[in-house]
């Protein structure tokens, strides 16, 4: 039975048969008589105090909880939330040996404009001074790749002006949004794990600042040949404020095998049941780009391109839903590893219904004109809209 609060009338009416019971007696008509607007003044507390136990029941379900209190669960449950972090890049920049670049001294990325400062003093060596340099401003707004320049802000005697990025140390990452912190809660909530099997793995890697997925298999990748006990592959899907197609960086990929055989809070070794690093392989997801094809595509001149616009936004939207299954890790019955005709007509009859739209036939594949019956995720792939084509 689903939780009803009732309406401020309805608590005042409430409340005014309670009185009028108490005092044997009716209210006066007047509408500023005591009685009534002490039944309204319950009335107004008594709707508060439906509307905190109603948020208090959402805050304590991971499936329901917002903000502070999906972060308590997950603390419960030993997942913190992903905080962001600020980009820091290594670059060289040319200067007479021996000249100093003093800490705190700022740079300007040619990029994107923001400052960024050195954090600590540097003496040039063979002409190149090597300087680590941290965004002044927080988040995946700051990142940069390398070969980037950055620009000196005040000259300094003996070095020149513009230094080149040849590192990123570290990812400039948002906070983990509700939405991407969600699913790893409840992931862990029902999580069986221990001896570093592959729901530890998962957990693991998407406990990595800028990781938004992971998906753990036994065995090694294809391209590494025949797999032996104890192999494992883990692929990695990142934010998409890091890349729009979730593909991670190079940093990205270290810093989650780091996490995986090393705990990053003890700093004592993962590598339990003879578990090593030389049986771990991480990689980056691969994104495939799904055609559509839409057959006698018929709708009213004027909704023609918002209606094809539509069209691709929500077959894209709905494209990155599907997700590999992994067996051992995921709930059956939460499977979504598939693609149909059925379902991605599905998607675009939606949209057609909206703008009155009709068409007689939808097709699918990995090639333009080339249809598929069926097409199951293979380990660590994803996919995307490649594009949509009208016949």
């Amino acid at each position: 039975m689903s939780y009803k609060i009732p309406t401020l009338q309805q608590l005042y009416l409430a409340h005014l048969a309670r009185l009028e019971a108490a005092l044997s007696q009716d209210a006066p008509t007047e509408e500023k008589a005591f009685i009534k607007v002490l039944a309204m003044t319950e009335a107004a507390m008594d709707i508060g105090h439906y509307k905190y136990g109603a948020d208090a029941a959402i805050q304590n379900l991971a499936l329901t909880a917002t903000g502070d209190g999906l972060d308590r669960i997950g603390n419960d449950n030993n997942t913190p939330r992903q905080q962001a972090q600020t980009c820091i890049v290594t670059a060289e920049l040319p200067a007479t040996t021996g000249t100093v670049i003093p800490a705190s001294r700022e740079f300007v990325g040619d990029a994107n404009g923001l400052r960024y400062k050195t954090e600590a003093d540097v003496t040039a060596v063979a002409d190149i001074a090597t300087i680590s340099l941290r965004c002044v401003d927080i988040g995946s707004v700051g990142n940069l790749d390398v070969t980037d320049t950055l620009s000196i802000s005040a000259q300094i005697a003996g070095a020149q002006t513009v230094a080149t990025i040849t590192v990123v140390t570290q990812i400039g990452t948002d906070a983990e949004s509700d939405s991407d912190y969600r699913p790893r809660v409840l992931f862990a909530e029902r999580a069986i794990t221990g001896g570093g099997n592959a729901s530890d793995h998962k957990i693991w890697s998407e406990a990595v600042t800028g990781v938004r997925r992971a998906f753990p298999y036994s065995g090694r990748p294809a391209y590494a040949g025949a797999s032996f006990p104890g192999d494992r592959t883990v692929y990695v899907e990142c934010q998409t404020s890091i890349d729009a197609d979730g593909i991670p960086p190079g940093s990205l990929i270290d810093d989650v095998r780091d996490a995986i055989n090393t705990d990053p809070l003890t700093g004592l070794s993962r590598a339990l049941l003879g578990l090593t690093d030389a049986t771990l392989w991480v990689e980056p997801i691969i994104r495939t780009s799904i055609f559509i094809e839409i057959r006698d595509f018929v709708v009213d001149p004027a909704k023609d391109a918002a209606c094809k616009a539509d069209i691709a936004d929500a077959l894209d939207l709905y494209l990155r839903t599907i997700a590999p299954y992994v067996e051992g890790v995921d709930v059956v019955t939460e499977r979504n590893d598939s693609i149909t005709p059925l379902t991605v007509s599905k998607v675009v009859q939606d949209v057609l219904d909206a703008y009155g739209a009709v068409s007689q036939g939808i097709g699918f594949g990995l090639i333009v004109g080339v249809f598929l019956p069926l097409y199951y995720l293979n380990p660590g792939e994803l996919v995307k809209l490649g594009g949509v084509t009208y016949a």
